[in-house]
């Protein structure tokens, strides 16, 4: 939900799509998934209709070369930025012609502390669930003889709740998934919204609707793994500081 604005309805062919989305994912889990691992999602597309289409997380365009470029590519095109997804090379064209949806409940982002990081669950106070904004690629590998349906998930810079959570000091800036809602939806998906239009609707969510809390580790020997253990709170002693008197 953009800042400012009140959650707007769905419409009913958006509800639908995400009945069956749930029928298509039972007994798939997919509490917490890391995008290195590049799994094969649902994305929701638009063409004569709703549909899905399962594609592999990290956008491989269709100008790689060979399957090796391809492999690279696609671990530095889990996201796109919202500010430079139209100008890109990797994201052009998928951003003009193969836009989706991912939905989802919450993610995971890290809170860097003295070189240490410590992963956070963030989600929506009302617990309902929320579409991303996905650009998506087919990629087509002449070596195997196999087509390859890849997406990467749109990112804006983070709001006040996310730049507290989102603090790599590597990054310029915090992060966060682009979150459409109402008519914004089919907006994003449909083929006649002009480029301008599809800027305007790329901005951070309202974080007076989010919330989040720390988690066990998403990676390692502690980590839960892809179960529903992995967004339960969890208590790191570095993330609290003993109160003074002074």
């Amino acid at each position: 939900m953009k800042q400012g604005q009140r959650k707007q309805s769905t419409p009913s062919e958006i509800d639908e799509a995400l009945r069956i989305f749930r029928e298509q994912i039972k007994g798939k889990p997919l509490f917490a998934i890391s995008g290195f691992d590049h799994p094969e999602i649902p994305i929701l597309l638009s063409q004569g209709g709703l549909y899905w289409e399962p594609m592999h997380w990290g956008l491989v365009p269709l100008w790689c070369k060979d399957w090796n470029a391809a492999q690279e590519l696609s671990n530095m095109t889990l996201n796109a930025r919202a500010e430079t997804l139209f100008e890109k090379p990797a994201f052009k064209h998928a951003a003009a012609v193969k836009r989706g949806l991912l939905p989802i409940s919450g993610f995971y982002e890290y809170k860097h502390i003295k070189g240490k990081k410590f992963p956070h669950f963030i989600d929506w106070k009302d617990e309902e669930v929320r579409w991303i904004a996905c650009v998506c690629d087919e990629w087509r590998d002449h070596e195997r003889g196999e087509t390859l349906l890849t997406f990467a998930i749109v990112t804006t810079r983070g709001n006040e709740l996310m730049a507290q959570i989102h603090n790599n000091p590597e990054l310029d800036e915090p992060r966060m998934p682009v979150v459409l809602e109402g008519n914004e939806l089919m907006t994003w998906m449909s083929s006649e919204t002009s480029i301008e239009q599809l800027k305007e609707l790329l901005n951070p969510s309202d974080e007076s609707e989010m919330r989040a809390h720390p988690v066990k580790p998403l990676r390692g020997k502690f980590s839960p793994g892809n179960t529903s253990d992995a967004f339960k709170p969890h208590t790191y002693a570095e993330l609290y500081e003993p109160p003074t008197l002074f």
